[in-house]
């Protein structure tokens, strides 16, 4: 049988690893509407969470886990300033909290008894 040579096979594993590196560099394409029936967000050490965007890259909500371990929806108008709050507060008691467009403190409420 013939002998590959040391060269070949790695110019053959270079040419290999550059068609894998270019064709998945495309990060940022749009994937499109996707329809499913279940997503499953897993911690990566900081939370797992979705964020969405409007038009101008500005975040307008976030549904996921906070610092303390705990989950909850937030809003953010189109100046990124928090407007609603639905969530846990660090007693494990539901909360909801509503903003201004300043995002100041409007009105809260607390589920502790």
């Amino acid at each position: 049988m013939n002998k590959i040579d040391s060269k070949s096979l790695l110019v053959g594993i270079l040419g290999t690893t550059l068609f894998f590196v270019l064709t998945g560099a495309d990060q940022q394409r749009n994937l499109g509407d996707i329809v499913v029936n279940s997503i499953t967000v897993m911690d990566d050490g900081h939370g797992g969470f979705i964020s969405a965007y409007n038009q101008d890259q500005k975040r307008t909500l976030y549904l996921g886990t906070g610092a303390d371990r705990n989950g909850y929806v937030q809003t953010f108008n189109k100046y990124e300033q928090p407007t609603a709050y639905l969530g846990s507060n660090r007693d494990m008691d539901g909360i909801v909290v509503i903003n201004d467009r300043y995002g100041s403190l409007a009105w809260s409420r607390s589920a502790k008894q």
